[in-house]
């Protein structure tokens, strides 16, 4: 009977390592990756609630948040991480392209950090193929609504 509960408990905590995020290497990071934002009405609704926001700015946001999600999806932003940690992000806005530069790099603790801002918090991992962004905060990480996925 032990031998039975210790097989599942392992069966079951291979299976968890296997879902967890995973740490990013260069080699990796070869290929073209698209920005999806997957976030709704009812995340930044949550935002806001998290935030110290008056009651007049909270009403004006909401109010405009249906047409910011309508808006991102007329934007196409995509991303080539090119030698010597170079970043090249392609912007599809309402029928023009621009292109601009930034820098990026795999941190002591193997997460990707898109050098475009100076916040230190935020990291990149991987998780089902896909690279995560993830806030530091208080310690732990926490997923944000917005990922990378390779499309060629």
């Amino acid at each position: 009977m032990k031998f039975a509960a210790l097989s599942l408990l392992m069966v079951f905590l291979l299976s968890f390592g296997l879902h967890a995020q995973k740490k990013v290497k260069e080699h990796d990071l070869k290929g073209h990756w698209k920005m999806v934002f997957d976030f709704d009405e009812d995340f930044i609704e949550q935002e806001l609630e998290d935030q110290d926001i008056p009651w007049l700015g909270r009403f004006m946001v909401e109010g405009v948040s249906g047409f910011v999600l309508n808006i991102l999806d007329d934007i196409d932003i995509s991303m080539e991480f090119e030698r010597d940690n170079k970043l090249k992000i392609i912007v599809n806005a309402f029928g023009e392209e621009e292109v601009e530069y930034a820098k990026w790099y795999i941190d002591s603790r193997g997460g990707l950090v898109l050098d475009d801002d100076d916040d230190d918090n935020d990291i990149w991992l991987f998780d089902h193929g896909k690279l995560y962004a993830y806030e530091r905060e208080n310690g732990h990480l926490e997923r944000q609504p917005v990922f990378l996925k390779r499309v060629r």
